[in-house]
């Protein structure tokens, strides 16, 4: 059973979304991909605590009080591994500083750091509200919520038939049933329901105009395995594989930020 659940991992960014064109994506029927989504986990009263000063933080931009929520023992992961930046002779708060653009890799000071700091990284992971508990670990909550394909030989098959020349669709997975519609919005009879299922991005609404900044997607068009294409709300998917942030609880009962996890960059 492939997973998307890569052991500590924050979400993708949804200005940096990769919406295929219409040519890179074919648009013919494929073998339904079910998933099973991990069960929620229900905060309790010190992680809203943790999540409500982390919000306010980035909102802020307030570095000194984003730092406070560091645990000491913070990892930076590629793909479930050790980062090969991740300095193992530093502390946690340096490793955290380099992950987001508050300091060069081996640097002593902040700052000098094209783009940095990462407010905008730090801005969606502070927004998605949906996390779970890892297996067998009581202590360790991640969030966006994860799903793992059901027949890896099925999703192998489906990514075969819809993949052209080098392209490869990017699969967002439905939380519970949701209804497609004709267009992006559009509150008429939906075109069908799907349950837990993954599917292909095809396309974002709304879209920046030439010279804007890109804006938060509310709609996903995606393909479904008729080989049709409609609308979904975006806040009914997760990218099936993604970034994680993952938070656990001090023995003195505070939550803190102690693992992220980025997918390899391609």
């Amino acid at each position: 059973m492939r997973s998307s659940m890569i052991i500590f991992t924050a979400v993708t960014i949804a200005t940096m979304i990769s919406v295929p064109t219409a040519a890179e994506i074919k648009k013919v029927a494929y073998p339904e991909v079910r998933v099973a989504v991990e069960e929620a986990y229900k905060p309790d009263s010190a992680f809203e605590t943790m999540r409500k000063a982390l919000a306010s933080a980035v909102t802020k931009k307030d570095a000194t009080s984003l730092f406070a929520l560091v645990g000491p023992t913070f990892l930076w992961m590629v793909d479930g591994r050790p980062a090969d930046e991740f300095d193992m002779g530093r502390d946690a708060l340096h490793n955290f500083k380099v992950v987001f653009g508050f300091r060069t890799a081996g640097a002593d000071t902040d700052g000098d750091v094209q783009d940095g700091p990462f407010w905008d990284l730090l801005t969606e992971l502070a927004d998605d509200q949906t996390y779970y508990q890892l297996s067998g670990e009581r202590n360790l909550v991640c969030g966006p919520i994860a799903a793992s394909v059901k027949d890896d030989n099925v999703f192998d098959q489906a990514a075969t038939k819809l993949q052209n020349d080098d392209e490869t669709p990017q699969w967002y997975f439905t939380l519970a049933e949701t209804a497609v519609a004709k267009a992006p919005g559009d509150t008429g009879a939906p075109i069908a329901k799907i349950g837990q299922v993954a599917l292909p991005l095809l396309n974002v609404s709304p879209t920046a105009q030439e010279g804007q900044a890109a804006q938060q997607p509310k709609y996903f068009e995606v393909l479904l395995n008729s080989g049709k294409s409609g609308w979904i709300p975006a806040a009914a998917a997760r990218p099936l594989s993604s970034d994680r942030l993952c938070y656990a609880k001090t023995l003195q009962g505070e939550w803190k930020i102690v693992a992220y996890d980025q997918l390899p960059q391609q």
